[in-house]
């Protein structure tokens, strides 16, 4: 496989990266809207945070989602200087 085949396929496993992310993120933000409407189901007037649990603690969700939303726009980056690069 000769230097250009090699970044075509890189270039197309980060797009693949970022699409998957993206979609993950929806995922959690539709998680997020699910637990907000259970919440005013329940009539409750201050909602509690939607939190990760993960070892010793938990993380807010919006935390995560901040995360991969500099990780989605890093790889768009890369991968848009990639795409000039192989031109």
């Amino acid at each position: 496989m000769d230097d250009k085949t090699s970044r075509r396929r890189e270039l197309r496993l980060l797009q693949q990266e970022s699409v998957w992310l993206q979609k993950g993120l929806f995922a959690l933000r539709k998680a997020d809207t699910m637990h907000e409407k259970v919440s005013e189901l329940r009539g409750e007037e201050e909602m509690e945070p939607y939190n990760v649990g993960h070892g010793a603690g938990s993380l807010p969700l919006s935390d995560i989602e901040d995360a991969m939303e500099e990780h989605i726009e890093s790889l768009m980056k890369t991968v848009k200087e990639m795409r000039r690069s192989l031109r």
